[in-house]
């Protein structure tokens, strides 16, 4: 038999506390599903742009007057459909692929320096006809996903690089299909 005033813990402090403890989680707890949907996006972003830069690579290290670099758009989706069996590794699986790949490749033509006034934009102008001169193709490479995630949205990534006409007054432009 204690004292009123003895030592021990008093059921009014245990159920303070666990309202305190409850407050504290509850307002941690959606701090915790923020984060966990940051990491999630962040690798559905980052593995969308792994696969632009890995295909931009490809391309920028085929010969300038390669197929895959002729003008225009090309391959609707160039990915497989489905992707390895996580237990086995083999394809095909059922595991859909969730992101499609596709490039599109233009010409375009730098003005001569004494067309354009001094202090002027020097603006490149696309090339859309078969047989003239081009300074460079532009190479956009553009990953996205196949269906929104409901946790993510769209998912895309788009890359890009320059690729210098070797040769100039020798490898002239072809039609733009996409003109």
């Amino acid at each position: 038999m204690g004292s009123p005033g003895g030592r021990g813990i008093a059921l009014i402090e245990l159920v303070v506390s666990a309202l305190l403890f409850g407050w504290v989680v509850l307002a941690i707890f959606p701090l915790f599903l923020a984060s966990v949907k940051a990491n999630v996006s962040a690798g559905a972003y980052g593995e969308a742009n792994n696969l632009a830069r890995s295909r931009l690579e490809q391309l920028l290290d085929a010969p300038f007057d390669d197929p895959r670099l002729s003008v225009g758009r090309h391959a609707a989706n160039e990915l497989p459909a489905t992707l390895p069996d996580p237990e086995t590794g083999t394809l095909p699986s059922a595991v859909a692929n969730p992101f499609r790949r596709s490039y599109r490749v233009r010409q375009f033509a730098l003005p001569a320096s004494d067309r354009v006034s001094k202090g002027a934009l020097f603006v490149p102008v696309r090339v859309t006809s078969a047989g003239l001169p081009f300074d460079y193709k532009r190479i956009d490479v553009t990953v996205e996903s196949v269906s929104p995630r409901p946790e993510l949205g769209q998912v895309a990534a788009r890359v890009s690089a320059l690729r210098a006409n070797p040769a100039r007054d020798r490898i002239l432009s072809r039609e733009d299909p996409d003109s």
